[in-house]
């Protein structure tokens, strides 16, 4: 009988937290033995699979993104990728880190393009990243599905809190006003202009308010 390895011990050897493994098992990613008292365990053909052995090498990138390169002073860019590589799936034998400082809504971000270049030259089996918006804003799907085609698996690993997560959205709902307005109206318009103005105006407003709410949240003296 093949040996059994509890969730703590397989994910040792798979350099994996229990956490992760809990949610792979959740997903349906993993196969799991159920005792008698339903505890899980994992067959040693299991992590044997896991691990890539009898096939191909597997070929990780670490991938983060900050959009401004204040961000990237205060260190969201080297917590990011320390986070991926700490728990990063399987024993890679060398994990590449590709970043990038701009926004999710960018597609010519340079390391975007030169993680697509290595996937379509087979050279990248397994891509991580904290959250889906790290690498793109919109149409992640999409992306999936191109890298896909390409044999290759995007582990998106959902522990990375980003305390700067509303900073972002605003820069890139002003970038979508931006783009939009400029389109409308062009350029150089005044209409555009006054568009951006008021839309300025209005996030400055939301901002202090909320500020202010939070302020009349705090016990006196503080």
């Amino acid at each position: 009988m093949d040996q059994v390895y509890t969730m703590k011990e397989a994910a040792k050897l798979l350099g994996l937290s229990v956490r992760h493994m809990q949610k792979l098992d959740k997903a349906g990613k993993i196969q799991c033995i159920r005792t008698p008292g339903g505890r899980r365990r994992i067959g040693e053909d299991e992590i044997k699979r896991l691990r890539g052995k009898g096939s191909r090498k597997r070929n990780f990138v670490a991938y983060a993104r900050v959009s401004s390169h204040e961000q990237k002073q205060k260190g969201d860019l080297d917590r990011q990728v320390e986070y991926v590589r700490s728990i990063l799936p399987w024993d890679s034998e060398e994990v590449q880190v590709i970043t990038d400082v701009g926004s999710g809504l960018n597609d010519e971000r340079k390391g975007l393009k030169q993680l697509m270049v290595l996937i379509k030259e087979g050279k990248v089996t397994d891509v991580a990243i904290t959250d889906k918006d790290r690498l793109t804003r919109f149409g992640f799907n999409y992306l999936k599905e191109f890298f896909a085609a390409f044999g290759v698996e995007i582990h998106v690993l959902n522990g990375e809190e980003r305390k700067s997560l509303e900073e972002e959205l605003v820069q890139d709902m002003l970038s979508i006003v931006t783009s939009f307005s400029g389109k409308l109206y062009g350029i150089r318009s005044s209409k555009r202009k006054k568009l951006l103005e008021n839309v300025r105006k209005i996030v400055i407003v939301q901002e202090e308010e909320e500020k202010a709410g939070a302020d009349a949240q705090l016990p006196a003296g503080t």
